[in-house]
C-alpha cells in the first residue's frame, strides 16, 4: 500500500458562515463609544492648546462650552451621513443607482437603510448628550486629566534634557593618580607582546587605514 493509498484524504472547507449583522441598538451605542472618544481627543487637544500656545489659565466653563460645540458638531456630521446614505439607499432601487450609486446594488438596499438610520438615532443622542450636564462634565474631566498627562510629561522630558550632567566629583582629585598610572603602562612591552600574539601587524604589513601615514626617512640608517 502505498503513502497516498494509506493517508486518508483531508476534508476541504465548508461555506463559511456568513456572519449576523449586529442590531441597530448595538451600532447605536457603538457609534456613541466612538463619538465620545473622538470628543474627548478633541477637547484635550483645545486645552493643551490653550495652555500652552495661548497661555490660557484652565477654565472649566470655557472647556464645557468647547464639548458642546464639537459634541453638535460631531451631531451635524451624522446627520449628513443619514442623508447622503438615505439618498443612496434610494438611487440603488431606481435604474440609474448603478451608476449613481458609488458602486451599491440594489441587493444593498437594506444595509445602507439601516446605516441611515443609525447614523440618524446617533444624531438624535449626540444632540440629547449636550444638554447632559453629567455627560459633558464627565467628558471635560477626562480630557483635562489626559491633556495634564500629556503636557506634564513633554515638560518633565525637557527638564530633563535642560538639566547638564553631574559632574564627577572625584575627577581633579583622581586626575594625577590617572597621569601616573598612564605614565608606569609599558607600552613597549605591550607592542611586543601584541606581536607574538598574532594581534598587532608586524613591521612590514598593512596598518590599519585610520592609522596615521609613516614618515619617510630622509637619510639611510646607519650600519652598525
Amino acid at each position: 500500500m502505498t503513502m497516498s493509498e494509506s493517508a486518508s484524504p483531508v476534508p476541504l472547507p465548508g461555506p463559511a458562515t456568513p456572519r449576523k449583522p449586529i442590531s441597530i441598538d448595538r451600532a447605536v451605542e457603538e457609534g456613541i463609544l466612538i463619538a465620545t472618544s473622538a470628543l474627548t481627543m478633541e477637547v484635550k487637544n483645545q486645552i493643551i492648546i490653550d495652555a500652552i500656545r495661548d497661555a490660557r489659565p484652565y477654565d472649566v466653563g470655557h472647556v464645557v462650552e468647547v464639548a458642546k460645540r464639537q459634541l453638535l458638531a460631531l451631531a451635524r456630521q451624522n446627520v449628513e451621513s443619514s442623508d447622503r446614505i438615505q439618498h443612496l439607499a434610494e438611487d440603488v432601487l431606481t435604474p440609474k443607482g448603478s451608476t449613481d450609486s458609488e458602486g451599491y446594488r440594489a441587493g444593498d438596499h437594506p444595509a445602507l437603510a439601516n446605516r441611515a438610520v443609525i447614523h440618524s438615532r446617533v444624531s438624535a443622542e449626540l444632540e440629547r448628550l449636550a444638554d447632559d450636564d453629567a455627560y459633558i462634565q464627565d467628558v471635560a474631566e477626562a480630557a483635562r486629566a489626559e491633556a495634564w498627562t500629556e503636557v506634564g510629561d513633554a515638560v518633565q522630558l525637557r527638564l530633563l534634557r535642560s538639566v547638564p550632567p553631574e559632574p564627577d566629583k572625584f575627577y581633579e582629585e583622581d586626575k594625577a593618580a590617572r597621569i601616573q598610572a598612564l605614565f608606569a603602562i609599558n607600552f613597549r612591552a605591550l607592542e611586543k607582546r601584541a606581536k607574538k600574539l598574532g594581534l598587532a601587524p608586524l613591521e612590514g604589513e598593512d596598518r590599519h587605514p585610520d592609522a596615521a601615514p609613516r614618515r619617510r626617512r630622509l637619510w639611510p640608517r646607519r650600519k652598525k
